[in-house]
């Protein structure tokens, strides 16, 4: 939603909490000191922020439990950042999220993000894939430095791709839905990087039985050729041959998804540590698989409110 959309739908703080406070407590509210139920919500008089029980005299914040529950910026900032997050034609830095909404604090704009990030990532797809899927791995970092031949000592060129020092992010893309599934693979205890279990793991956490998974030659995939629990049925590609076996056969799908994800890495932030890079893949999932923006707003909303409550 635009500003004049958003403002008129929110002239005042009070009408943000509201929002907050009817979605968090749509059933009613339970005091937390006696137990009291509250079909009806009670807000106390002099700080809307907080909830009040008739029964025992005591109050309590309605923010507890949310990504809004220890600030003292207007609540009407919150859910505008993330109207502003989404709206990002790629996605957004916390420097230009301080210049939009006017903060004075770098510091204040970045944990905010971190948090709005951070409700991206409690969405789950855990057995919701389905039919087929393209499953694929992507490499993160620094962009590969080149040979540094500076008095005459020669440092060589990172590599490419496979063999890189770069952080690998898989991705699982469901045909069907255009849905995708995202998560950085760190090295195992032997020290290595995208294993077949750790590759199966993945894919089990978010497919059905008998989902057809379409790959590509890496010898780590061949772990889907012997039994698996969920008996998958799996299509290869070998992209030294040909990008597409016709008939579908072909993982174009989840390939062109790491272009927009680096897109949005290298054109906004330049670098990403390891450390924050499974937030900003989050985001980037969410982004993609919420293209309705009016939706994805009250949904992330949603996760926002109840990320700290489950």
């Amino acid at each position: 939603m635009n500003q004049f959309d958003f403002f008129k739908r929110f002239p005042t703080e009070n009408d943000a909490i509201d929002f907050i406070v009817e979605t968090k407590y749509k059933d009613g509210y339970v005091c937390p000191k006696c137990g009291c139920v509250h079909r009806k919500i009670y807000h106390q008089r002099y700080n809307h922020r907080n909830l009040y029980c008739n029964n025992c005299k005591s109050e309590f914040s309605a923010l507890k439990g949310t990504i809004f529950e220890h600030t003292h910026l207007d609540i009407r900032m919150w859910l505008f950042a993330i109207n502003l997050v989404l709206i990002a034609r790629k996605e957004i830095s916390g420097l230009q999220l301080q210049r939009e909404l006017g903060m004075k604090s770098y510091k204040g704009a970045f944990r905010m993000l971190k948090l709005i990030r951070a409700a991206m990532g409690t969405e789950t797809h855990k057995d919701a894939f389905e039919a087929i899927v393209e499953i694929d791995e992507t490499y993160v970092g620094g962009k590969p430095r080149k040979e540094n031949t500076h008095k005459g000592k020669a440092t060589p060129k990172s590599k490419r791709g496979r063999g890189t020092s770069k952080t690998p992010v898989v991705g699982v893309l469901e045909r069907n839905s255009g849905r995708i599934h995202a998560v950085i693979a760190m090295p195992n205890k032997e020290g290595k990087k995208l294993s077949g279990k750790q590759l199966l793991s993945i894919l089990d956490e978010v497919c059905k039985k008998n989902t057809t998974v379409m790959t590509d030659q890496l010898a780590s995939y061949s772990i889907l050729d012997g039994k698996t629990e969920k008996k998958y049925v799996h299509v290869k590609v070998d992209h030294s041959m040909t990008y597409s076996l016709g008939d579908g056969k072909h993982t174009n799908g989840i390939e062109s998804c790491w272009a927009i994800l680096k897109r949005g890495v290298y054109g906004i932030y330049h670098h990403v540590s390891v450390k924050h890079l499974q937030e900003y893949v989050d985001e980037f999932c969410y982004r993609f698989n919420h293209r309705d923006i009016e939706s994805a707003w009250t949904h992330l909303v949603g996760l926002g409110i109840r990320r700290m409550v489950a």
